[in-house]
């Protein structure tokens, strides 16, 4: 008889407590949806982190509001919504700052692939 393999959904090569782990942030940004957690969020962001089993690297990332590191982590860009709708960034803010750029320059680059892209663009007159 074949063994069948479970794989974690996001996370082929991760250990099972960094499944968990990833699973806890992701519940943490989802959860924010809800008016009660999002104000919870707000009073005091340290005590609704750990609230989530969270660990150490992930804890400072939330805090730190660090969009990057949180991209990076594996968290989708809708998770990052949840919590840029509760701390008030706009999505151009907040990709800038995945990209490592300040908004002023994320804007600037926008611009300019724009203005690089309009002659691909069709005439549908």
């Amino acid at each position: 008889m074949r063994k069948k393999k479970f794989w974690a959904l996001a996370a082929v090569n991760k250990s099972a407590a960094k499944v968990q782990s990833s699973y806890d942030l992701s519940r943490a940004l989802y959860d924010l949806r809800e008016a009660r957690k999002r104000a919870a969020f707000l009073a005091d962001q340290e005590a609704y982190a750990r609230s989530y089993s969270l660990s150490g690297e992930e804890f400072e990332m939330l805090l730190r509001h660090d969009w990057r590191a949180l991209a990076e982590a594996g968290l989708s860009i809708y998770l990052l919504t949840k919590l840029a709708a509760a701390l008030d960034v706009d999505f151009v803010e907040m990709e800038g700052a995945m990209r490592g750029m300040s908004n002023a320059d994320f804007v600037s680059f926008l611009k300019q692939q724009a203005e690089r892209n309009q002659r691909y663009a069709l005439l549908l007159n």
